[in-house]
């Protein structure tokens, strides 16, 4: 399983387009399932979230590994899959 470290697209990871552009690269450099590493990444918003932690949610059987990602990520990404039935485990 590749580790994708977030801190190379930026450590405010919020705009749509960029998400957008990050989930292209990522399915387009990287073999799936991922597990996304947000070591020195301070906010992740939600639009850019939905482009990037929805999709490959849904491309890997509904489940997400996200690792070292600050109490901010966490809860912006519990946000974001409220409702989508999207598993997320969180490693420290």
């Amino acid at each position: 399983m590749n580790t994708i470290e977030m801190i190379q697209f930026g450590s405010t990871l919020t705009d749509r387009t960029d998400g957008k552009k990050v989930y292209n690269f990522i399915t387009d450099k990287y073999s799936l399932p991922t597990k996304l590493d947000f070591t020195n990444v301070v906010s992740l918003g939600s639009s850019f979230g939905d482009e990037v932690i929805l999709p490959l949610a849904e491309k890997q059987n509904r489940r997400i590994i996200i690792l070292k990602a600050n109490n901010v990520i966490k809860n912006s990404i519990r946000r974001i899959v409220e409702d989508r039935l999207i598993e997320i485990t969180f490693v420290d």
